[in-house]
């Protein structure tokens, strides 16, 4: 029986996910009984179908056209396993990680429950919450649900979430998804560990990141109808988890190593947070390392 299938949406990233493949067949816990590959090549113009007739055991499929984040609901519609999840075409299972991950998914296909499987994370560590609502899922996994790796779900469960592409053009379609799948009315857990390691990218980037968290991110949270607690919550981790670190990188640590589009980052934020204290202090914080790191010849 097939009880897990990795879905991997991929588009010009030929040898990184040659890397991956390799890597995953390689792995001694994967079985080939219970778990199902599919590769969704978003009509990459590289040597991605080249790279995959090297491993017979992959399901490839072509897209006719680059459908951008469309692909993510494609490469999960090929699936046939019991419990189907995005994969990202840079990762690889720490060692035990998808033996781990097999029993609890044959243990949750027994007692009917949600489960999702998230990397560690500054709210959650090496542990277990059981979550009974869009509001207690929200608090423990925060803005981690736009990671595509972290979404799964049971195959039945997927196929009847409503309108599933009604997200895709705002890049963050998974955490829509997410929402549905904790509100079908099951008990729902959620795994933290170490699960996975990721090859780095050269120039990762290619969209506006500051527009997509802030903006298309906390649009889709604002859509669950959950109270302005919590929404302020979020948005306050968004913002010191996320937003200023990225701000350090793309502006003053790592410049070079990124191809996101900055254009309007310090307007984008000031927008949405121009009212919260906590702003400001993230904003001097912000010009004292820039002007430290000036200082500093670098």
């Amino acid at each position: 029986m097939i009880y897990l299938s990795l879905c991997i949406p991929t588009y010009n990233r030929c040898v990184v996910l040659d890397n991956t493949l390799n890597r995953l067949f390689s792995n001694p816990e994967f079985d080939e009984n219970r778990v199902e590959v599919i590769v969704s090549d978003n009509f990459s113009t590289d040597d991605t179908k080249a790279i995959v007739s090297k491993y017979p055991l992959v399901k490839y499929y072509r897209n006719k056209a680059n459908i951008k984040d469309l692909n993510f609901a494609t490469a999960l519609g090929y699936a046939k396993g019991k419990y189907i999840r995005l994969f990202n075409d840079t990762l690889s299972f720490k060692p035990k990680a998808l033996e781990r991950m097999l029993l609890e998914i044959e243990h949750g296909l027994a007692n009917n429950e949600n489960i999702f499987f998230y990397e560690n994370m500054f709210l959650n560590s090496n542990c277990q919450k059981e979550i009974d609502s869009a509001t207690s899922y929200i608090k423990e996994v925060g803005h981690l649900t736009t990671w595509i790796a972290n979404f799964g779900a049971w195959r039945e469960d997927f196929l009847n979430i409503v309108d599933k592409d009604r997200y895709a053009a705002l890049q963050l379609t998974q955490v829509d998804w997410s929402f549905q799948i904790v509100k079908n009315s099951k008990k729902t857990k959620i795994y933290f560990g170490e699960l996975f390691e990721v090859q780095a990218l050269n120039k990762k980037g290619g969209y506006n990141v500051f527009d997509t968290f802030i903006n298309k991110y906390l649009f889709i949270i604002k859509q669950q109808k959950l109270s302005l607690s919590t929404y302020e919550l979020e948005k306050y981790r968004l913002c010191h988890y996320f937003i200023y670190p990225w701000l350090i990188k793309l502006f003053i640590t790592d410049r070079a190593a990124f191809s996101f589009d900055m254009k309007g980052a310090f307007k984008i934020i000031f927008f949405k947070y121009w009212y919260e204290p906590y702003f400001y202090i993230m904003i001097l914080l912000f010009w004292f390392r820039q002007l430290k790191n000036m200082r500093d010849g670098k």
